[in-house]
């Protein structure tokens, strides 16, 4: 099951956003060029390039489509970063979310040295 965080919007309501890999297939299919610049998105994160906020919001742009993938229809990209949240606070906690979750999951499962010794 995809896992989804929401972020604010200007007006206050919150939309849901998801990078669950089986989403993100799903939007490949309908928008293929998308999902081909979160890749790339992704690769410079992991290379710890420089990454500005603008990139950040196409971020969370791409997974708005991929949490709204299976509607008919979903704001454009343009309109999508003029309603989202100007709250930086509220938009690095929603982009930790986003790419920590995984992270944390793993670690909470691996049992501590203390528990191995027993």
């Amino acid at each position: 099951m995809a896992a989804f965080y929401t972020i604010s919007m200007q007006g206050g309501e919150k939309e849901k956003l998801t990078l669950n890999l089986g989403a993100l297939a799903e939007l490949s299919k309908k928008e293929k060029p998308l999902v081909d610049r979160y890749f790339e998105l992704y690769k410079k994160l992991q290379k710890n390039e420089d990454f500005n906020e603008l990139e950040m919001g196409e971020i969370f742009y791409i997974a708005y489509a991929a949490a709204h993938v299976k509607e008919d229809e979903h704001m454009e990209m343009a309109e999508f970063l003029y309603e989202l949240t100007d709250d930086r606070t509220e938009m690095g906690r929603v982009f930790q979310q986003l790419f920590g979750a995984q992270e944390k999951k793993q670690n909470f499962q691996k049992p501590s040295r203390k528990q191995r010794r027993k």
